[in-house]
């Protein structure tokens, strides 16, 4: 019986060998599922926002019987260093919670204008709701005239009056809005600039809250605005008798009722008023900087009758079920006065709840059974947390994978091996026809000779620059992993810029490959395009390897596939190396040859 060439090896060195390859075999196999894997977890996340974790906080409108919400989304996840989220108009009637269109934007109060109405500010507008109808249209969308991001600006209705209250600097001015001539009042000035303000109307009172952003002061005062008339700086008699006079010059009067410290350090805070007048007893809950614990406090403004002085007094908030925990993203109070009780609407586990108290004459609270309003939760962090926790352990086991290939793909061992078997293949007949022995290029050198071949043809993407009308950023975004969000329809400039610059990275490939077998950066690493037989390519596969490059590099999740090929391949053939049959080898100088300089 005639033995097969490797069975004279030593039965060591063949149970070694043998090992080896199902290591590597099986590296190879569970290498290209792990890459899979990661591309759809990439893809996922990148397409899919269900599992981003965003915040709530719900803005009371005292508005007719029942109980009208501002439904305001916080978004976390967004690119931008600014803070953004939606808000919707949210009826609540017994157990039902009806929902009105989701805008974008973030609502800084919101005031009941009139019976059919109701106002909403953001940062830079004011927006009139109308409530008569099944959508609640929005009927109205102002200006508010400040280009200062600091100003806090709340808008109110008082005496069928729209105020905007903001805040200048280290001052807070009033002004009726929409009427830019009428001149603006301050009624409070802080030590520091850097204000938050909330505001409330009662029935014969604008009510204020005002806190210092550095030092978390918080200061509550009330005042009662109304338009007078200017004084002149001219006299009457210096008037001209021929000219009409233009209208009397206007001016915000304001006179002020009531001010008092609260308290310091104060992170977040809300507050309202119940009664009015001499008998207004004003609540606030609040929540300090320096308390991990992130519980909200609470304070009720009590008069003595006999010496007629206030003070703060404790009280309890509206209890939960268990304590507020770091994943726990929404965490607030929301106060408001419904007749002669006090009204809480606060979160809790992400879920949203309503309890009610009376107040009684020494500041004391018996909160309700809270009640659940069947609001939609909003996303914790734990799934966000155990989804970048796969993704992570995902692409490091991808990561182990390739560089134990990139490491024993070439192993003393299996040289030894082929050394052997050609000796004995010389013994055993004929010499048969030798392949070439081609050293293959590992992908770090590749990739690095792909970044000079960008880099020299820049100069060429930038003149195109003008003519496209593309950013830098669009040109080479594909070189930064993350960069583009997903495949929509924002991303078809980006693409289109990077088709271009990856158009003209082709077409200089293909001259390069077809007059010289190599690119520059190639040439600079020593390596070059072959056939199977390690000769000069055939032009249609050069072609079709160069073209295929443009698709490989479109967008950064698809680099994977090409990567993941290179890894599995062992021959370190990327897509458009298979399907153009070529392969990049390092250009080894022969042993025969002689040096290049002799001395």
């Amino acid at each position: 019986m005639k033995h097969a060439p490797d069975d004279d090896l030593p039965d060591l060195l063949r149970r070694r060998i043998t090992r080896q390859r199902k290591r590597l075999k099986f590296v190879r196999i569970s290498f290209a599922v792990t890459a899979i894997v990661s591309v759809l977890l990439l893809f996922g996340a990148n397409q899919s926002q269900t599992l981003t974790p965003n915040a709530r906080v719900i803005l009371v409108v005292p508005h007719g019987d029942d109980l009208w919400l501002i439904d305001q989304h916080l978004d976390l996840a967004g690119q931008n260093t600014a803070q953004a989220g939606s808000f919707a108009l949210v009826r609540v009637e017994g157990e039902n919670v009806l929902a009105g269109t989701r805008y974008d934007g973030l609502v800084r109060s919101a005031v009941p204008i009139d019976a059919a109405r109701v106002g909403v500010t953001t940062a830079s507008r004011f927006m009139v709701f109308d409530t008569t109808g099944d959508e609640w249209k929005r009927d109205k969308l102002d200006s508010l005239g400040l280009n200062d991001p600091t100003a806090s600006p709340v808008v109110v209705s008082f005496n069928q009056v729209l105020w905007l209250c903001w805040a200048r600097g280290a001052e807070v001015m009033v002004q009726p809005f929409g009427r830019p001539e009428v001149e603006a009042r301050s009624v409070h000035k802080a030590p520091s600039s850097g204000l938050e303000l909330q505001a409330h109307v009662a029935a014969d009172a604008v009510w204020l809250s005002i806190t210092e952003t550095r030092s978390g002061d918080l200061t509550l005062l009330s005042f009662t605005p109304s338009i007078e008339a200017a004084i002149s700086a001219d006299p009457p008699g210096d008037q001209d008798a021929d000219t009409t006079p233009d209208a009397a010059p206007q001016r915000t009067a304001v006179q002020r009722r009531f001010s008092a410290e609260v308290t310091s350090g104060v992170r977040r805070s809300s507050f309202t008023v119940l009664g009015s007048g001499e008998g207004a007893r004003p609540v606030v809950a609040f929540m300090r900087k320096d308390d991990t614990s992130r519980a909200w406090h609470l304070l009720v403004w009590t008069r003595d009758a006999a010496s007629g002085k206030g003070a703060w007094v404790d009280a309890a908030p509206p209890a939960r079920e268990k304590p507020v925990t770091g994943l726990e993203l929404t965490n607030f109070v929301n106060l408001s006065a419904r007749g002669d009780s006090l009204q809480a609407v606060y979160s809790e586990a992400g879920e949203v709840r309503r309890s009610e108290t009376a107040l009684a004459a020494d500041g004391s609270l018996d909160w309700s059974t809270p009640k659940v309003l069947a609001l939609d939760k909003t996303n914790s962090p734990t799934l966000y947390i155990v989804w970048i926790s796969m993704l992570f352990a995902v692409v490091l086991i991808m990561a182990s994978q390739g560089v134990w290939l990139l490491l024993n793909r070439e192993r003393p061992l299996d040289r030894t091996l082929v050394n052997l078997l050609e000796k004995q293949e010389q013994q055993a007949g004929p010499k048969k026809e030798e392949l070439p022995k081609l050293l293959y290029a590992n992908p770090l050198a590749r990739a690095v000779s792909l970044l000079l071949d960008i880099a020299i043809t820049s100069p060429v993407v930038i003149l195109l620059q003008s003519i496209y009308g593309y950013t830098w950023e669009q040109a080479y975004g594909f070189l930064a992993i993350g960069t583009v969000a997903g495949f929509d329809a924002d991303l078809l400039p980006t693409l289109q810029a990077t088709l271009v610059t990856l158009l003209v990275l082709s077409i200089y490939g293909m001259v390069c490959e077809l007059v010289w077998g190599r690119t520059f950066g190639k040439a600079l690493f020593r390596l070059r395009v072959v056939d199977a037989e390690g000769e000069t390519p055939a032009a249609w596969r050069i072609v079709v390897r160069n073209v295929l490059k443009v698709v490989e590099l479109i967008h950064w999740l698809v680099l994977l596939v090409p990567m993941g090929l290179m890894m599995m391949t062992g021959k370190q053939q990327r897509l458009g190396d298979l399907a153009a049959g070529t392969f990049v080898i390092v250009d080894v100088v022969p042993d025969e040859a002689p040096d290049d300089i002799d001395i």
